[in-house]
């Protein structure tokens, strides 16, 4: 590896209970220490969070309540984990805005101390980002092997996109063949989610807000509680599909959740 360390470098994931990395709890860590001299050693373990594992939960990363069920607390393995961490800085895949939160919280709760005043983070998913362009005339020039002359032109550019669709069917032989399964292949929904725009998500088959100062309370409830926040809503710069079940949640009707086999 093309790289010099000063001091460890700790590569680590989560599986959790869910999304909100406050209240989301760690059903397994995996730790891997990379040393300057760039040998490495690691850490594995599932984790009893103490709460009922959500079916959603589950869904994504295929534990159960009965997998952990009689595995270690974090409490129980924290100092384990500190004991890997410690002068070291840390590594991950979208960790700043997700997994390092949900650690510190847990740590936390722990009854330990544990700061990242001193430890640089290094996300491999903005390097990814950063490094490799995602505009047209990148995928043009993966796709089709050549510079596109004159972007920012209306047509060329649209004639370039042609090519790359035309290409992505030669190149992705599992690609739907039709428009309609083309369609729901480009515009496929995260389950997990009521909306395109995530603003609410399924929780229990209720319909539960992500963000603001209802945060986790579900739709129903709320709109018995605030009706002004909703109508508040209902004309704010959301997607239509938003507006829609907001509208719709203020004549009392309510998303409900199709079974995966309708």
């Amino acid at each position: 590896m093309k790289f010099n360390l000063e001091r460890p470098l700790v590569f680590f994931d989560l599986e959790t209970t869910g999304l909100d990395t406050k209240t989301a709890r760690i059903i397994e860590i995996a730790l891997i220490k990379l040393f300057p001299d760039n040998t490495t050693d690691s850490f594995l373990t599932l984790i009893n969070p103490e709460m009922v594992i959500p079916k959603e939960a589950t869904e994504v990363h295929g534990i159960n309540n009965f997998d952990v069920m009689d595995k270690p607390t974090f409490k129980e393995i924290a100092v384990d984990v500190m004991s890997v961490i410690k002068d070291s800085d840390l590594a991950g895949y979208n960790i700043v805005s997700y997994d390092v939160p949900i650690l510190l919280n847990e740590i936390k709760r722990a009854g330990l101390f544990y700061s990242i005043d001193n430890v640089k983070l290094i996300d491999v998913m903005k390097i990814f980002k950063l490094k490799e362009r995602r505009d047209l005339s990148a995928a043009f020039r993966f796709y089709c092997d050549k510079e596109l002359e004159g972007a920012h032109s209306a047509l060329v550019d649209t004639q370039a996109t042609l090519d790359i669709f035309k290409a992505q069917t030669e190149k992705y032989s599992d690609l739907p063949k039709n428009i309609n399964d083309l369609h729901n292949f480009c515009n496929q929904r995260d389950e997990r989610f009521v909306d395109a725009e995530r603003k609410f998500r399924w929780e229990k088959n209720q319909a539960c807000f992500t963000f603001g100062k209802f945060k986790g309370q579900p739709l129903s409830i709320v709109s018995k509680k605030d009706p002004e926040y909703l109508a508040w809503m209902a004309n704010q710069d959301f997607s239509d599909e938003v507006r829609n079940i907001i509208r719709s949640a203020l004549k009392g009707q309510f998303p409900e959740k199709k079974n995966k086999n309708n």
